[in-house]
């Protein structure tokens, strides 16, 4: 009964806390939220004509997304964006799940293993995303079942576990192209737990093998079977072109976006440094000579970040100045009007240096202690940073936004669970106070960007129940996106970028220059304790 009780003891809280959180941000509606209009579009052509039919050009693969929407819309009994956001919610209890496992796999307490695994679940990126159509939540959770499949098969020798991984890597493929790094990564770790057998030789080029064969089936057959070739970038092709042509550019933009990585990293592991921190104490990191160095190489590169106009969160696509989701209206993101409220730059710029040193002792740790692990944890940290380091300039060769840094941050945090060797107390205490505050701003900041969404969704139903048509409005990036997709684009100056044909209406946060108001849409900030609202604006003249 005690094991029983056991197998069940972290599914059931899990799963109550998931319930009480989607009721507090209350996901629903049907409207769409930044780039998940794409991924949706192929959704709603297949629930409602039958056929999958795409509009933009986007670099995921994102076919398994869409077939897991398209399955909720069936289910749901049409298509509806709530049923996406579900669907979305599923595979994020799913990825927090396999997390946990992966830990325990790696002889993590239970209880270290649930507060980290919480910590990715109430991380900004991870929490704000599970609320979207986005493709990163589910390639987060294939990506770790495959991870936990193989380390499966690696304790049991079982075949079907390795054929559990390779589908879930494969399936993590199908909806963005990096998840296919997980089988050469798996190879190269199979060759060397192995001491290069011949057995591990055969089983290393299957691998590798199988990886060759799914990219050219994608690419050569399944994609020009659907007739949707040139809906995707061609991110292998600039990838190679990235590496032969501009060799030293494509280097010099590694070490910008790792720089980024490495300040973000330091940012979402706050809620775990208090629990570490006696650990760095004892390590020596906090002498006198260390400190020093720490702190003036740290505000160096803090004033040099500073001066360049690189500052976190470095314009990211889901993080902004003390807030969640992309402000895509025209009047904050086209024309730069403060309509939103922000926290001073001093503020951000105090959360960056201290996120700076949260990575550098973390770091310093992790390496200086690291003999203390035990062989198998040794060994799966050099997998996971092997497939990190495969990863992150994969997915920084077109553009680097923060949601990419999701398998990285789930990673970081493993590998510093590794560590926690006590007793992991639950009672009140002022280590639990960054934990509390980046849970309570994840889902205050995400509970005002589904409000904002929906007031912005109002603010659309009612120009089209006016008559007013998408051609003759600038309602956002979504909205001209999904219901007014035109190539090329005629874009003018002043204008967004995204397709608007005519700007006569428009729909803001706040008050633009040349319109008047004509209807408003109120809703709460949690996060700044006010009253706001979304404005449909008319255009004063007839230009």
């Amino acid at each position: 009964m005690r094991d029983a009780a056991g197998k069940i003891g972290f599914e059931v809280p899990l799963l109550l806390v998931v319930l009480i959180i989607v009721f507090i941000t209350a996901p629903t509606g049907h409207f769409p939220i930044g780039d998940d209009w794409q991924y949706a579009y192929p959704v709603m052509t297949w629930v409602e004509n039958g056929q999958m039919e795409f509009n933009g050009i986007f670099a995921p693969n994102i076919l398994l997304q869409v077939a897991w929407g398209y399955l909720f819309c069936k289910i749901g009994g049409g298509f509806d964006f709530t049923w996406l956001r579900l669907s979305t919610l599923v595979m994020g209890f799913v990825a927090v799940l396999y997390f946990y496992k992966i830990m325990r796999q790696s002889d993590v307490q239970k209880k270290m293993a649930l507060f980290v695994a919480l910590s990715l679940a109430f991380n900004p990126l991870f929490y704000y995303l599970s609320f979207t159509f986005f493709t990163d939540i589910p390639f987060l959770a294939l990506c770790l079942m495959s991870i936990y499949f193989f380390r499966k098969h690696l304790s049991s020798h079982q075949g079907k576990f390795m054929v559990f991984a390779v589908l879930c890597a494969v399936g993590s493929f199908y909806i963005r192209q990096p998840g296919l790094l997980l089988l050469p990564s798996f190879a190269l770790f199979f060759l060397v737990k192995n001491r290069f057998s011949k057995q591990a030789i055969l089983t290393s080029l299957i691998l590798i093998l199988l990886a060759v064969m799914v990219y050219i089936s994608l690419e050569k057959w399944v994609k020009p079977a659907l007739g949707i070739s040139d809906n995707f970038v061609p991110v292998g092709s600039k990838f190679y072109e990235a590496l032969i042509e501009q060799p030293i550019s494509t280097v010099f933009e590694w070490i910008k976006k790792g720089v980024k990585t490495w300040v973000y990293l330091g940012f979402f592991s706050l809620p775990l440094l208090p629990f570490f921190w006696r650990k760095v104490v004892e390590a020596g990191l906090t002498r006198k000579g260390v400190l020093v160095a720490t702190f003036f190489l740290n505000g160096i590169l803090l004033l040099l970040l500073w001066k360049i106009g690189k500052t976190f969160p470095f314009g990211g696509n889901i993080m902004f100045n003390f807030g969640l989701g992309s402000e895509l209206l025209a009047d904050v993101y086209t024309l730069g009007l403060q309509n939103t409220p922000h926290l001073p730059e001093w503020v951000m710029l105090l959360v960056q240096y201290i996120s700076q040193l949260a990575t550098t002792f973390l770091f310093l740790f992790v390496f200086k202690n690291f003999k203390e692990l035990k062989k198998d944890q040794k060994q799966f940290f050099w997998f996971l940073l092997s497939l990190n380091l495969m990863y992150l300039p994969l997915m920084s060769i077109t553009s680097f936004f923060d949601r990419y840094l999701l398998l990285p941050a789930a990673s970081f945090f493993m590998i510093l669970s590794f560590y926690f060797t006590g007793n992991l107390r639950i009672q009140p205490s002022l280590k639990w106070l960054p934990f509390v505050i980046v849970t309570g701003f994840s889902i205050l900041a995400t509970t005002d960007s589904m409000r904002w969404n929906k007031a912005k969704n109002k603010a659309f139903l009612f120009l089209s129940e006016n008559g007013v048509p998408i051609t003759e409005m600038d309602a956002g990036y979504e909205y001209n996106g999904f219901y007014n997709y035109h190539f090329p684009k005629v874009e003018k100056q002043d204008r967004s970028f995204w397709w608007v044909t005519d700007d006569r209406y428009m729909i803001t946060f706040g008050p633009v220059p040349g319109y008047r108001q004509i209807a408003s849409f109120p809703y709460y900030r949690c996060l700044y304790l006010k009253e706001d609202a979304i404005l449909v604006l008319e255009r004063k003249d007839n230009r």
